[in-house]
């Protein structure tokens, strides 16, 4: 893999353009808007379909910049490493801003409400250990809803002495990979996608458009999506079927093994992620801020 350094006072416009050939180290430095310090980070991409590890930056020296420099990295590699950042709650709080307007926490389920845990009295950060909220299935977060979050943010705090891995997908890549006539045949549909015990459905479409990107994401998943709106059930379930089984393949993913105080930041609107559950009763703790996002068009 080649190596390419360079620093900048920030990160260019034309840095999507200097990966455009290979997914290539890129290092750069970023100002304080005050002057006051330079914050060297480094991006380098994992070699695997998505992610790039961040290093360098400081939690307690985010600003505007930073928030330019990071979002553009997002927007290039989808999921986003920090190792070992360890932010405080607030320090969570404000990187998380950086992609977004943090949103209050609602669960999904109403007997998951009065048992809730949350780190700060906003409920913004939700604690999710390992004996709730079990994601071990490819899903995006919350689809369900009408206007589902655009950004997920999760602190590792606890884990288990060994297993507990998270895998990321791809799913521009996904539908990339579709023919043209598939292609053109599921940008005219729309999923229905709701959560057991939760009575809010809302129909969103098959195929997403990044709003920065401009980019088509395959916009279904095994969790939440529970079928196609004004299609019979038994046309729609070999449909769905499908399209999961295009979407999950290994060479669309990539896959993080944690570290207690990692950091990482995933673009909801262009991956679905999958939690692994393979550590038996050992305990295992994140803190997770989600960011608004906005209808799926």
């Amino acid at each position: 893999m080649a190596t390419m350094k360079r620093s900048f006072s920030f990160m260019p416009q034309g840095y999507r353009r200097a990966l455009a050939a290979g997914r290539e180290r890129v290092s750069y430095s970023v100002h304080s808007t005050k002057g006051e310090s330079v914050m060297p980070i480094q991006i380098e991409p994992l070699r695997a379909a998505l992610g790039a590890r961040v290093d360098g930056l400081v939690a307690s020296a985010l600003d505007r910049v930073c928030r330019d420099s990071l979002l553009e990295a997002l927007d290039t590699h989808q999921v986003l490493f920090f190792p070992e950042l360890n932010p405080t709650p607030a320090q969570h709080t404000a990187l998380a801003g950086l992609f977004g307007e943090p949103e209050v926490h609602i669960e999904g389920r109403q007997e998951d409400r009065a048992t809730a845990r949350y780190v700060d009295d906003e409920n913004l950060i939700l604690v999710i250990d390992s004996g709730r909220n079990a994601a071990n299935f490819w899903h995006a977060d919350a689809t369900f809803r009408e206007s589902p979050p655009g950004a997920s943010i999760i602190a590792i705090r606890t884990l288990p002495p060994r297993g507990g891995d998270t895998l990321w997908l791809d799913t521009y890549r996904a539908f990339d990979e579709l023919t043209p006539p598939i292609q053109e045949m599921a940008r005219h549909l729309q999923a229905i996608h709701g959560h057991p015990g939760v009575s809010e459905t809302n129909p969103h479409p098959v195929v997403r458009t990044h709003p920065r990107t401009g980019r088509e994401a395959l916009w279904v998943n095994r969790g939440w999506t529970t079928g196609l709106k004004d299609v019979p059930v038994r046309q729609a379930e070999p449909l769905l079927r499908f399209f999961f089984d295009t979407m999950e393949q290994p060479e669309y993913t990539c896959r993080w093994s944690w570290s207690v105080g990692d950091v990482a930041v995933w673009d909801n609107r262009c991956t679905m992620h999958y939690a692994l559950h393979d550590y038996g009763e050992e305990y295992r703790e994140i803190h997770r801020v989600m960011v608004a996002g906005e209808k799926p068009r």
